[in-house]
């Protein structure tokens, strides 16, 4: 089984603020109803605030960590603030965060939101995956695309292949920034897989029985002997 945390840091207050909920909804749904989905464990951190994620990831290491939210041009995602608003987080906290969860096993950080393809540059680094969005990018878009690309990694494809067929789905909807995907030195994203050989059960084959083994003998016809001449 893989762990994805959905974090969900959108002041639901601001306007234009993403549906957070939905897209919580979307990526739910996905997993579900994925080949693989019932080996597949969703966490969800609604309203985060920073500290949210640090006591998050102190006690538990998610295989895939996605941040739904809103981003800073050159600045870090924005978390939900004390007094119901938001304000992005200190980069430097964020980066020690991914640097210790990486260690205990993250593989993928998809950041979901406007202007984050800096950060998955500079996190490509540490993280075997990143994923982020080169400029401002609308809601429904971001959305579509968190739906096809966690369907398709809980359906057994690899990272790149799901992110490729996520970008498929933004083509024909008109998206014209699409998410960038960023490895890190030595990595292979065609040979980077969430779903792993131990989850893909192979269907279990009946031997066949003594009688079926005995070169289908009892299967052939009788020959046709006509019947003696009569005198």
């Amino acid at each position: 089984m893989y762990v994805v945390c959905l974090v969900l840091a959108a002041a639901p207050a601001l306007p234009n603020a993403p549906n957070v909920l939905e897209e919580h909804r979307d990526v739910q749904q996905s997993i579900t109803y994925s080949r693989y989905g019932h080996t597949v464990r969703l966490d969800a951190l609604p309203s985060a605030r920073w500290d949210d994620l640090a006591q998050y990831l102190a006690d538990t290491t998610p295989e895939v960590l996605h941040f739904a939210g809103r981003g800073t041009p050159d600045g870090g995602p924005r978390f939900v603030t004390e007094d119901g608003g938001e304000a992005p987080v200190a980069l430097d906290g964020l980066r020690r965060c991914v640097t210790a969860a990486t260690v205990n096993g993250l593989h993928l950080l998809l950041l979901n939101a406007c202007w984050t393809a800096h950060l998955a540059k500079e996190f490509s680094d540490v993280v075997p995956a990143v994923i982020g969005w080169q400029a401002e990018v609308a809601d429904v878009h971001a959305r579509g695309y968190a739906r096809v690309f966690h369907r398709n990694l809980a359906a057994g494809e690899s990272v790149a292949k799901a992110h490729t067929t996520a970008r498929m789905m933004l083509d024909l909807a008109g998206c014209t920034s699409p998410p960038t995907l960023r490895t890190s030195d030595g990595r292979i994203p065609e040979a980077h897989f969430l779903i792993g050989p131990e989850a893909r059960s192979v269907p279990r084959q009946e031997p066949l029985s003594l009688r079926y083994q005995q070169c289908g003998a009892h299967l052939r016809k009788p020959r046709f002997r006509p019947p003696p001449p009569q005198f």
